[in-house]
């Protein structure tokens, strides 16, 4: 019995050696103006056996926008291995108190899960405040006539008529194609930092740490289209893949990358395997441009 209680002794410190945290996010200020930037630090203790993905400037902070990010190398020690970021965000909300959380995606395995952040809270600060005393006293030396204000109702009301039918008048004729337009520069953000990811963890894709960074681009590969597609792209084993994706050449290089990273064993066909992931992002975001584009002109043609 003493060495039954001595074994799950021991196997539940090996299982709390590392405890799963959530993510560490705050300001680094405690308060902002109004089109300022500002700083967010963002950092993650985890285990090293892990792979961690910090959220990119694409990624929704509201109600703030993301104007830099600076990433910072990992450090591994005998608490873990520390993962950090540090955000440049803007505000232009007149809310007093505004608030963030985000999330970090922990992968272990096949699965990948997303943790948010405790909320940290942050206060706009007020540049111009009431009740500030007149520091300059006038003496008048002029008769002063009290003058009766008066009110010009219908004026209001006709004003008031004509900015609300202005109003209703723009968004009835451009609120779509506007939010069009906002939803095909977001792609674009999303499409350019995912090449620039996926060319820095390429770049030397037959180097030490060529095996780790195909199994990251890979997750970066699924994260990226499961942004494009709304189908839970992290999750799916190849097979699942390929069901949504039926390609000859995809399935080869998923076969070809699943050998790489589960044999660790690298070979001459990683980078092509990889740059076929690469073609096959770039096409599906294509297609979702023309997707979009098309549904736009069917609306018009419709009107």
């Amino acid at each position: 019995m003493r060495r039954l209680v001595l074994l799950l002794f021991f196997f539940c410190s090996l299982s709390t050696a590392y405890p799963q945290q959530r993510p560490n996010g705050h300001f680094l200020t405690d308060s902002i103006e109004v089109g300022k930037p500002f700083k967010y630090a963002l950092s993650f203790r985890h285990s090293p056996r892990v792979e961690v993905f910090f959220p990119d400037t694409s990624t929704a902070f509201r109600p703030f926008e993301v104007i830099k990010l600076d990433y910072f190398p990992t450090e591994t020690n005998a608490k873990g291995s520390l993962d950090s970021a540090v955000y440049t965000l803007l505000s232009f909300e007149l809310v007093e108190n505004q608030s963030l959380s985000v999330p970090v995606w922990v992968k272990e395995g096949r699965d990948c899960t997303a943790i948010y952040s405790e909320v940290d809270a942050i206060k706009l600060r007020e540049l111009i405040k009431g009740n500030i005393p007149d520091s300059l006293h006038l003496q008048a030396d002029t008769l002063v006539v009290a003058l009766k204000s008066q009110t010009n109702y219908p004026y209001l009301v006709l004003i008031g008529l004509l900015i609300s039918l202005i109003g209703t008048g723009v968004y009835l004729l451009f609120g779509e194609a506007l939010t069009r337009q906002w939803e095909l520069y977001q792609m674009f953000l999303r499409n350019r930092e995912f090449k620039r990811s996926f060319t820095r963890l390429t770049r030397d894709i037959n180097g030490p740490k060529g095996i780790e960074n195909a199994e990251k681009v890979v997750v970066l590969w699924k994260i990226y289209l499961q942004r494009l597609e709304r189908k839970p792209y992290v999750t799916y084993t190849t097979k699942e893949i390929m069901d949504n994706l039926p390609d000859e050449q995809l399935a080869e290089a998923l076969r070809s990358i699943d050998g790489v990273i589960y044999g660790g064993v690298s070979s001459r066909n990683t980078a092509d395997s990889l740059n076929t992931l690469r073609d096959i992002a770039d096409q599906t975001y294509r297609n979702k441009r023309i997707e979009l584009l098309q549904k736009g002109r069917t609306k018009a043609k419709q009107s």
